[in-house]
C-alpha cells in the first residue's frame, strides 16, 4: 500500500499538512509527484535582413543616398560639359591662333618674295647702269 499524503494517526488526512504539501510541489516543481512536461528549447529567433533593415529604418538612409547619387552624377555631368566645352574653346583658340600663325607666315613669304623681287630689280639696273660705264 502507497501513502498519498499526510494522515493523522487515524488515517485521515491533515488539512495542515495538505496544504504545507501543496505549498512546498509548488515552490519546488522537482519534489512533485505529478511531473510537469519538459518544456522544449525554444530556438532563437532568427534575425533576417528584412528586420534589421525596417528597425533601422534603412529605407529613409537608402532614399537619401539616392538622392545625393542622382545630384553628384548630376554635377558630374555638368562639370564634364563645362570641361568639354572649355576644352573646345581651348582647341579653338588654338586653332585660331595656329591660323594667324600660318596667315602671318605666308604674308611674311610673300613680302620677302617682293622684296627679294625688288633687290633683284635694283641689282639688274645697277648692273646695267656698270654695264654701260
Amino acid at each position: 500500500r502507497t501513502i498519498r499524503g499526510p494522515r493523522t494517526l487515524r488515517g485521515k488526512p491533515n488539512v495542515e499538512d495538505a496544504i504545507r504539501q501543496r505549498l512546498d510541489t509548488a515552490s519546488h516543481p522537482e519534489n512533485s509527484q505529478h511531473q510537469q512536461p519538459p518544456q522544449l528549447p525554444i530556438p532563437p529567433k532568427r534575425i533576417t535582413r528584412a528586420d534589421v533593415e525596417r528597425e533601422s529604418e534603412i529605407q529613409d538612409i537608402r532614399m537619401v543616398a539616392l538622392a545625393s547619387d542622382e545630384s553628384v552624377e548630376d554635377a558630374a555631368g555638368k562639370l564634364l560639359n563645362i570641361m568639354s566645352k572649355g576644352d573646345t574653346t581651348l582647341r579653338s583658340a588654338r586653332l585660331a591662333a595656329e591660323s594667324c600663325l600660318l596667315s602671318e607666315c605666308n604674308a611674311a613669304k610673300t613680302s620677302l618674295r617682293s622684296l627679294v623681287a625688288m633687290e633683284r630689280a635694283s641689282l639688274q639696273d645697277r648692273m646695267q647702269r656698270l654695264e654701260i660705264l
